[in-house]
């Protein structure tokens, strides 16, 4: 998703984030049914063991637990991420899932120009993957790249302006412009010291796009060895259109930000990274957890849609996530307090909970110390909650109070009742009647219990 600034439009599009490619990406494709990131080809499995899906967003495993991304992707917690991502939303090919546990733009990134369109995330957990063939580092180098030097951009952005994203990671080798020479293009002057321009301004013909915002674009040195270092240079950012003639992308270069990433990353995020001291500081293990919530939850073939959040009796949230891989069981396991109630919130944008036509259904399930206190089968609209309390001892069983906080208004007009509405909800939910949307006054037929 790369931004594809249009001139003075490029501070409305920012806002897009989760389908962020916001203009933030380019698009147009030289051959529209071709299957390339744009002038690119389908990378070889394994050949970017740190990429990051982030659905709708790109991104580097710069450390164990650290993701670098573009801050015009906006707030990432609590959404599920793929690291070493090759099929799209999918674990083949050595895929693991990790969660965005905390979140940090940086400081002076702007919206409006998109200067430091750096963004990092702490993983709940570290991953460990393949470095035995190729490596990431970040580099530090103002001097790297050199003016003419190929560099390599992967994603799963579009292939095409307003088509559709491939299946696997695709790839292209585009050349550094100077920053002098990008700025003299319509539309460019705005590049700064911490940007750096890439791609065939004369020809056009191959870019990154649309979906592609975040992801790294590397220098690639192979070694004598056939080993290979990929020194991580820019972040996707921005670009007017994608592929086109005298339209370069645009990438958050990364030396430019590399002291904010790496302060950030030992000094706040308290990663485990070896550019941190003391070098893989042993973190310490879990405390004793007397109340063991267990939370599962299966997906159907859209997990983008479905989204929980935990709240305690204060309505503090206590955690959130939203899904990526399709048809996949997660498990979630946190430490709550004793004698406390709880609500969990499970949502689904589209209105047919975690089914499709009602078949095919997803389902979760809530346990507090191996104790069954809620489960469900998928079948609901908007949203489902489930109240529940703690008890005072890891050995007594926790209460389920399933209560209603919504109900139907029987009839709220002549002939138009919520029987009405119940006969096309998805329609009929958001007609209003006298100011207020129907779904005021059938909750309980909207989904919205």
């Amino acid at each position: 998703m790369r931004s594809t600034i249009a001139n003075s439009v490029l501070l409305s599009v920012l806002v897009a984030a989760t389908t962020s490619s916001t203009v933030f990406a380019n698009i147009f494709a030289d051959d529209v049914g071709s299957q390339r990131i744009v002038g690119g080809n389908k990378a070889d499995e394994g050949d970017y063991p740190y990429f990051v899906e982030m659905g709708g967003c790109g991104g580097a495993l710069v450390a164990p637990d650290v993701v670098l991304f573009a801050a015009h992707c906006q707030n990432w917690k609590g959404k599920q991420l793929s690291i070493g991502a090759y099929k799209t939303k999918s674990i083949e090919s050595g895929a693991q899932d990790r969660f965005c546990q905390e979140w940090i733009a940086h400081p002076n990134y702007d919206a409006v120009t998109t200067n430091n369109d750096f963004a990092l995330c702490k993983l709940d957990k570290p991953v460990t993957i393949d470095e035995s063939k190729v490596r990431l580092e970040i580099n530090d180098n103002d001097s790297v790249p050199n003016t003419g030097d190929d560099l390599v951009v992967m994603g799963l952005g579009a292939l095409a302006q307003g088509g559709s994203s491939p299946e696997y990671v695709h790839e292209v080798i585009v050349p550094t412009i100077s920053n002098n020479k990008c700025k003299q293009y319509n539309g460019y002057s705005e590049v700064s010291d911490a940007m750096l321009c890439a791609g065939f301004p004369n020809s056009g013909g191959k870019d990154s796009c649309q979906g592609d915002s975040g992801g790294p674009i590397v220098r690639r040195i192979t070694n004598s060895d056939g080993t290979i270092v990929d020194m991580h240079v820019g972040v996707v950012s921005w670009g007017l259109g994608c592929a086109q003639k005298n339209a370069p992308g645009v990438y958050a270069r990364t030396s430019k930000g590399f002291p904010w990433i790496k302060s950030t990353m030992c000094d706040v995020l308290e990663s485990i990274s070896s550019l941190c001291t003391p070098n893989n500081k042993a973190l310490p293990g879990p405390g004793p957890c007397d109340q063991e919530l267990t939370i599962g939850v299966s997906t159907d073939v859209y997990a983008y849609e479905t989204k929980w959040t935990l709240e305690d009796n204060t309505k503090n949230e206590v955690m959130t996530r939203q899904y990526l891989f399709n048809n996949y069981q997660n498990e979630h396991k946190l430490c709550l307090k004793s004698n406390e109630c709880y609500v969990w919130t499970v949502t689904d944008e589209y209105g047919d909970g975690m089914c499709i036509d009602g078949k095919q259904c997803g389902s979760y399930s809530l346990m507090v110390n191996g104790n069954e206190v809620a489960s469900g089968d998928g079948k609901f609209r908007y949203s489902k909650k489930e109240n529940f309390c703690t008890t005072n001892s890891p050995t007594a069983e926790p209460t389920s109070e399933i209560t209603p906080t919504c109900r139907d208004v029987p009839k709220f007009r002549k002939r138009k009742t919520c029987g009405w509405v119940a006969k096309n909800p998805k329609k009929r939910c958001k007609k209003k009647y006298k100011r207020k949307r129907l779904d005021f006054y059938c909750q309980d037929t909207c989904g919205l219990c």
